[in-house]
């Protein structure tokens, strides 16, 4: 029997390790597609204060959030476009805020993979409100 013969299974069992790290490599892959959406999820807290202690009623998106106190947090969705929030209080005037959006660094981990950017974007993960603190000042209703 020569050296040849000895090392051919040797080789062979080399060759399957070789391909099963690139099997798993490639299962993380599509396993961690769509990072963002995994790590983060589709909707960021954010919370809102004031300068009333009177209840108030919230718009977001055309959702309305009746009787709520400051300070109060809700979920909102992600997505490219910036969402407006409106806040009204009896005696004092309607203020707004905008949220506006920034890239969401977890998409990063996506690397090439195309399938976990797509779902990323059509999730909204991708993109979250710039900031996790909003503040409305309320002006009393001139009579």
């Amino acid at each position: 029997m020569s050296i040849t013969q000895l090392n051919e299974p040797l080789r062979d069992r080399q060759n399957i390790l070789k391909n099963e790290k690139t099997l798993l490599l490639l299962s993380a892959g599509y396993i961690l597609s769509g990072c963002a959406t995994i790590f983060t999820g589709s909707k960021k807290k954010v919370t809102f204060s004031a300068n009333t202690e009177q209840s108030a009623t919230l718009t977001i998106d055309g959702y309305k959030y009746h009787n709520i106190t400051f300070p109060y947090t809700v979920k909102i969705r992600g997505g490219f476009e910036d969402t407006m929030v409106q806040a009204e209080s009896d005696g004092y005037e309607k203020t707004q805020v905008v949220i506006n959006k920034t890239f969401n660094a977890v998409s990063v981990l996506n690397f090439f993979d195309l399938l976990g950017w797509g779902i990323d974007a059509a999730s909204g993960a991708m993109i979250k409100p710039e900031y996790k603190f909003y503040e409305f000042e309320f002006e009393k209703k001139e009579e």
